[in-house]
């Protein structure tokens, strides 16, 4: 059966009605940008207290009253706010101004004129050839906008309380493209008399297939972020050379001058056959909705923006405070209507909390119907039902490990001592915020950041010969690496993959490349018939100690290794299973049909039960061993020295992660690191991780206890 998928006009049709739907539901003006930002960004803001530039600037939206704005994003009256602040020179001619236009007008007025609304952001009309169609198609168009409270739809209140006019301004010349180049200058003062921080933004090739655009700090290098292109709303980053212009100090300058008076603005200028004109200024890029890639720079460009707190009256970056007594009392007002906000978010944040929780215990026979094993568990239904109930509503997490750690042969004095699921929402939001900061997830979750960075700190890495993406010739690329290296196997990982998604296998039999897919290692196909579905890493694959080997040659077994950093910044070595590849699978993870084994810390050596992905007890027998037990890890104590260093090198990013190491005939290597592991499948294999008075102690210090038994 063909599966139907609508057509990408048809996509945004619909999103474009649920986006107008929730602007005129009868709701309050900050549930409509909260529901509004999801939709766009994926997560749920918080304009309270907002961190990233794109939660300043709804905050801004939302509380701000100061009247500057609407004079400056009047693009007829800010021309009188930059005559006085950097002189006329700067200002594009206008021809005509007034409360509307009709066709005949704009017809009088000839070729190569730009019509706009001075009231709204998107209403600009270039017309270079001017006919009677033309006119009276620009004419429609600026009727409709000047019917149109812009400011309303948008929530950006500044634009409703201009008064609404039509102006048009003599076209500059412009590029190849017939646009001038538009210089989006985003200047962030800083307090206690720095300079303002400055980022620069160029659009190329706008209204043509190839627009791209790449951002620039004030002296003209690009930006980037942990190695990665700057990309806003999807559009490609070329990273293209800054112009040669020769009056860029000049323009700089004049932004300079005009952002003088605020905490943050964005102004638009351009160059045009030597001279600089003034385009606009912006308190409100993109809407407060602009998706950022990567995620972070959306923190750091928030980290830029000092942002006056103070809903009205005139912008001071933080820390540069008003001494007269109205505003220690105005402080002192807004600072108590601040902590009334606060204590309300708080109070819908245990509403959203408790409706969450609510809706996982109605999972609760889920977990108990699908994923106990009744073949093992002997124990009475209803009192396994009671077991979940008393992890539910007492230890406060989802029993989600009640089968894997085989709770119902645990003494329930012992439950306490479990951290539990590490895939339960709540729980991955507790870790993050506790021991990590969101902007820094990246150097995790993107498998080429994180390598760059291990191999910035000279850890010991398997060898990796770059990247692929969708569009690049996958045969012609392996090929290529096959005939300038002396590699004989090559492992390919989505560098956004995680339990081994889309991972794939090159390797020569006996004549040839083939490659082997994770869906499905017995069959080879061609590289000519296989491709990448998003960017990848290649590397080599690690030629294996031959005593690891013997559990499996088909696989490489990996150790997973959890650390800690503790407030005292001492690194505590949590715990440690091998997973091991069965059958005819490359990777040994529980996902694709891999056991684990405990492996005891102190020695290597590891346990006698092997357990599959659900903790069930799976016999195995290694290829050369009487049983597992007989193993002992080589070279363990230069894993566990190679555990503490990754540990200290990436605790400014996270305290509390989890690496797999993999063990080379050279030594131990560093094949992943993992921010968010599953703790339910790590406690399955070594037993609970609380038990350990020092763990429990940072986890009690870190607040990651849910539950009152061991707080």
């Amino acid at each position: 059966m063909a599966v139907r998928t609508f057509p990408a006009s048809s996509r945004e049709s619909v999103v474009e009605f649920v986006k107008n739907l929730v602007r005129y539901l009868p709701l309050s003006k900050v549930l409509k940008e909260k529901l509004l930002f999801y939709g766009k960004m994926g997560f749920w803001p918080n304009f309270d207290e907002p961190r990233t530039f794109s939660e300043k600037i709804n905050w801004r939206k939302l509380y701000s009253s100061n009247s500057v704005y609407i004079r400056c994003s009047d693009k007829l009256a800010v021309r009188d706010h930059v005559r006085q602040k950097i002189g006329e020179q700067y200002l594009i001619p206008v021809l005509y101004s007034g409360d509307s236009i009709t066709a005949e007008q704009i017809l009088e007025l000839g070729d190569n004129i730009v019509v706009k609304a001075n009231h709204d952001s998107g209403s600009t009309c270039i017309i270079e050839k001017n006919t009677p169609e033309k006119a009276a198609e620009v004419a429609a168009k600026v009727q409709r906008m000047l019917k149109t409270d812009f400011g309303r739809i948008t929530n950006q209140w500044w634009y409703s309380k201009i008064p609404r006019r039509v102006y048009v301004e003599k076209m500059i010349p412009g590029d190849e493209t017939g646009v001038p180049c538009d210089y989006k200058f985003f200047v962030f003062k800083q307090p206690d008399g720095q300079p303002s921080r400055i980022l620069i933004e160029i659009d190329y090739g706008r209204g043509t297939s190839n627009h791209h655009r790449t951002f620039y700090d004030g002296e003209r290098n690009i930006v980037e972020h942990l190695g990665q292109p700057i990309q806003i709303d999807d559009k490609p980053n070329l990273r293209t050379p800054f112009p040669g212009i020769d009056n860029y100090d000049e323009m700089k300058q004049a932004v300079l001058t005009l952002a003088e008076d605020f905490d943050h603005v964005r102004i638009d200028m351009y160059e045009a056959e030597g001279k600089i004109y003034f385009g606009e200024m912006t308190f409100s890029d993109g809407g407060g909705r602009s998706r950022c890639h990567p995620h972070e720079f959306d923190y750091v460009m928030g980290d830029l923006w000092m942002l006056n707190r103070e809903p009205g009256g005139p912008e001071r970056p933080d820390g540069v405070e008003s001494n007269s007594p109205k505003s220690k009392a105005e402080q002192m007002l807004r600072a108590t209507h601040r902590n009334i906000r606060t204590l309300a978010k708080k109070s819908a944040d245990t509403i959203s909390a408790g409706f969450e929780r609510t809706l996982r215990f109605f999972s609760l026979p889920y977990a108990m119907v699908c994923l106990v094993e009744w073949n093992e568990c002997k124990r009475n239904p209803i009192l396994v039902f009671w077991d979940h109930l008393y992890i539910f509503f007492v230890l406060k997490y989802f029993p989600d490990n009640y089968a894997s750690c085989r709770l119902w042969e645990v003494d329930r004095k012992e439950w306490k001592y479990y951290y539990g699921t590490g895939y339960d929402p709540r729980a991955i939001r507790r870790r993050s915020r506790k021991v990590m900061k969101p902007e820094y997830s990246i150097v995790f979750e993107d498998k080429e950041v994180c390598y760059h960075l291990c191999e910035s700190f000279n850890l010991p890495l398997p060898v990796q010969y770059g990247a692929i993406s969708p569009e690049d010739d996958f045969a012609e690329t392996v090929r290529d690496i096959f005939k300038n290296h002396d590699a004989k196997r090559l492992v390919i990982k989505l560098v956004d993959g995680a339990g081994g998604k889309g991972t794939c296998i090159v390797q020569k039999e006996p004549d040839q490349l083939v490659v082997r897919q994770i869906s499905d290692p017995t069959r080879a196909i061609m590289p000519e018939n296989h491709s990448v579905s998003s960017r990848a890493v290649i590397q080599e694959w690690v030629n294996q100690h031959p005593d690891v080997s013997r559990l499996s040659g088909r696989a490489l077994n990996t150790v997973r290794m959890v650390t800690m950093l503790t407030p005292e910044k001492d690194v505590i070595v949590i715990g440690a299973y091998i997973r091991i590849g069965i059958g005819s699978n490359f990777l040994d993870s529980g996902n694709h049909g891999g056991v684990g084994a405990r492996v005891d810390v102190e020695t290597g050596r590891l346990g006698e039960r092997t357990s599959d992905g659900r903790g069930r007890a799976i016999p195995f027998k290694p290829d050369a061993h009487e049983k597992v037990s007989d193993v002992v890890l080589p070279d363990w104590e230069e894993a566990k020295t190679l555990a503490v260093r990754v540990q200290k090198l990436f605790g400014p990013f996270n305290r509390f992660i989890g690496m797999d190491i993999g063990f080379s005939e050279n030594g131990p290597v560093l094949v992943e690191v993992n921010d968010i592991f599953d703790c339910g499948r790590f406690e399955s294999v070594t037993g609970p991780i609380l038990k350990n008075e020092k763990v429990l102690k940072a986890c009690q210090k870190y607040g990651l206890i849910t539950h009152n038994r061991l707080k």
